[in-house]
């Protein structure tokens, strides 16, 4: 089970939960990919479901509660960017899904 806690500007924390069995840190690469959307940001879990502004995030905490492994998205060092150009986005809202 991985608890996600969600840092926002101006607002408190919020803390979801998937069951995902993913290795910690490909599961955390997946989850980052929300900081490179522009609008809106629908992270859905097997549990819950986020909607936010990226814009006002300030980090993440991912922890594997059946590890007691921790990490820390905003101390990743570099995001790797596809080398294909960007698709264009005809939408106002990028839906993040099933990040297991």
């Amino acid at each position: 089970m991985k608890k996600i806690t969600i840092y926002q500007r101006g607002a408190s924390n919020v803390e979801i939960f998937d069951d995902a069995k993913d290795d910690l840190d490909i599961y955390c690469q997946e989850l980052s990919k929300i900081f490179n959307v522009s609008n809106v940001v629908i992270l859905k879990t097997s549990t819950s479901t986020f909607i936010g502004r990226p814009s006002q995030l300030t980090g993440l905490t991912v922890e594997d509660t059946e590890s007691n492994a921790k990490q820390e998205l905003e101390s990743i060092p570099e995001i790797v960017e596809e080398s294909s150009p960007p698709e264009e986005d005809n939408s106002d809202v990028d839906i993040i899904t099933d990040i297991d």
